[in-house]
């Protein structure tokens, strides 16, 4: 499923796997949520309510460039680095944006979540 970011006012295409928890975090679209940096490897953000984890492995590894959810802290995580493996850690989708500028974020930065436009036929 395409979904479309906004960071720094920049649109940024991405699009979310075809499993039942990113489903579920499309159905909460649009979203505004306040990303921080966590760990020097990922920008966190915390979604109002849990997802469910059905239909998902235990745990992952998600990699520069993915989007994930981290279910103990209900965290929608952006990486742009490598966290390694960790139970609850489940990947979402995939972004395209440069991968520095999005380390370079301050904290507290806004960033807008959307299904992406369907085009007109």
């Amino acid at each position: 499923m395409k979904i479309e970011l906004a960071i720094n006012g920049n649109r940024v295409d991405a699009q979310l796997y075809d499993h039942p928890v990113a489903r579920e975090l499309a159905g909460l679209l649009p979203l505004d949520l306040e990303f921080n940096d966590f760990n020097a490897v990922e920008k966190v953000a915390t979604l109002d309510q849990a997802l469910g984890l059905d239909g998902v492995p235990h745990a992952d590894a998600p990699g520069p460039g993915e989007i994930g959810y981290y279910a103990p802290a209900q965290g929608l995580v952006l990486y742009y680095g490598s966290p390694g493996k960790w139970p609850g850690l489940v990947r979402m989708g995939r972004f395209d944006y440069d991968l520095g500028a999005l380390r370079a974020l301050p904290d507290r930065t806004l960033i807008h979540f959307a299904l992406a436009a369907v085009p007109n036929p």
